[in-house]
């Protein structure tokens, strides 16, 4: 989780500061509109239902006779007469669904209401208490309460539309907060790999890229402590194994001179010379302990990088650096092509890898078998490939490899490339250099 690709995976941008509240407000009137659509779409059905319902009934005719009858019994129980005709007001105000305009012959005699220019009325006799007769024209507004309980009921609906729909967007929000929250409990519990939700374009997806970056940044420092743990150990091993190297020819040496086997005066005083340059060598080593953080760590020291001709540093490596192997009964075999390029290289880290080579060759090399050395150019880079025959041991003791591990980094340090392959019978090391001819150096 916590590496480039997942990095990419987060990389969500916000389009506003306000999206949360912006899809919120969509969601309201999004649920507004859909409860309005919903309300208009229920009474509308319902309407068109009543209207055929009323009409195929003859709801229209009954509801006629009924308001005449009603008029007239009025009429009888009120004493309605032509003086105190104004009674009938009282009788409309009562019909809430009745639309009602009374004539004498051929004038109106009395409306509540306004007149209106009307085709093809219809009046009805209708008897006032003296006998006198007059013309009733009435309008029946059929089902009102009906259409009045459509239009409550279609309110309802639509209300009820916006609630829940509403709820529902809302509550999409809510499960991601829950989501979130809970996701930060078993983040708090120590699994850190446990992913993060990272849903939607808005401040919560925010707060979680937030997050996700927050325990991406805690792994990484957790990754960089065991690896600073890591290489705090290999620098104590490395450093064990490359001081055990010369400090290990220093004892023989020492133990040579302390049982006087030396043939002459000039023996002795090349054993003492060695016994000196080794001493120096663990000096330089112990001086430079800090630099080994720059075959484990990241930051790179400098080197000391100067040019040295292909041929003079086969030549050194031929003549001189695999001296310990020749004195241990070993022998050498240089197949080296021509050589004209040249590579930089710091020298005193070449020793390094020398020595780390040379450890390496006493330790599980067999000294009936040469050591075979061969270099040549190509491709712009100058190869070196060694190879040894292994000797067989009995008892295995599985190696850190600490030691090739340390001339890989160097040898990368200085561009180029160190690999090393074994199997039961032979050891195979392969060294590449850029040849400083075809690079630019600097």
């Amino acid at each position: 989780m916590c590496g480039d690709g997942d990095t990419v995976s987060i990389k969500k941008k916000m389009s506003g500061k306000h999206k949360l509240a912006l899809e919120l407000l969509l969601a309201t009137v999004l649920s507004l509109l859909i409860g309005v659509l919903a309300a208009n779409g229920v009474a509308s059905l319902a309407y068109d239902y009543l209207n055929r319902k009323l009409t195929r009934e003859g709801y229209y005719e009954r509801r006629v006779e009924e308001s005449l009858q009603s008029l007239q019994r009025f009429i009888d129980q009120n004493q309605v007469t032509e003086e105190n005709v104004e009674l009938l007001y009282i009788w409309v105000q009562k019909q809430r669904d009745i639309y009602a305009v009374f004539y004498k012959d051929v004038d109106s005699l009395f409306s509540p209401y306004q007149e209106q220019e009307q085709e093809e009325i219809t009046y009805y006799d209708v008897e006032l208490a003296d006998g006198t007769p007059i013309k009733a024209e009435l309008e029946c507004y059929m089902g009102m309460k009906y259409y009045y309980g459509v239009d409550a009921a279609s309110i309802v609906v639509g209300i009820s539309c916006f609630v829940v729909l509403l709820l529902l967007l809302i509550h999409r929000k809510i499960r991601y907060i829950n989501r979130l929250e809970n996701e930060l409990k078993i983040l708090g519990g120590g699994n850190m790999e446990y992913p993060i939700s990272i849903q939607g374009n808005d401040e919560l997806t925010s707060l979680a890229l937030g997050i996700e970056a927050m325990k991406n940044e805690i792994l990484e420092r957790q990754r960089l402590k065991a690896e600073a743990e890591k290489a705090n150990t290999e620098l104590v091993t490395a450093m064990s194994h490359d001081l055990r190297t010369p400090l290990t020819s220093l004892i023989g040496y020492l133990e040579l001179l302390n049982l006087h086997r030396y043939d002459d005066e000039t023996q002795l005083e090349n054993y003492l010379k060695h016994c000196r340059e080794k001493a120096f060598q663990m000096k330089k080593m112990s001086d430079r302990l800090f630099e080994y953080f720059l075959v484990y760590g990241k930051e790179e020291q400098p080197y000391q990088f100067r040019n040295v001709t292909c041929e003079n540093l086969l030549e050194d490596l031929c003549n001189s650096q695999f001296f310990e192997w020749q004195e241990a009964g070993g022998s050498l075999d240089c197949q080296v092509e021509e050589l004209g390029g040249s590579v930089k290289i710091d020298t005193e880290y070449m020793q390094r890898v020398t020595d780390n080579l040379v450890s390496n060759l006493k330790k599980y090399g067999d000294l009936n078998y040469p050591l075979t050395i061969r270099a040549f150019e190509r491709q712009d880079m100058l190869h070196i490939l060694l190879t040894n025959h292994v000797r067989e041991q009995k008892n295995v003791v599985e190696s850190t490899q600490i030691g090739l591990k340390t001339c890989r980094k160097i040898i990368e340090n200085c561009e180029g490339k160190f690999d090393w392959e074994r199997n039961d019978q032979e050891f195979t090391v392969h060294m590449e250099l850029p040849l400083q001819s075809a690079n630019s150096e600097s």
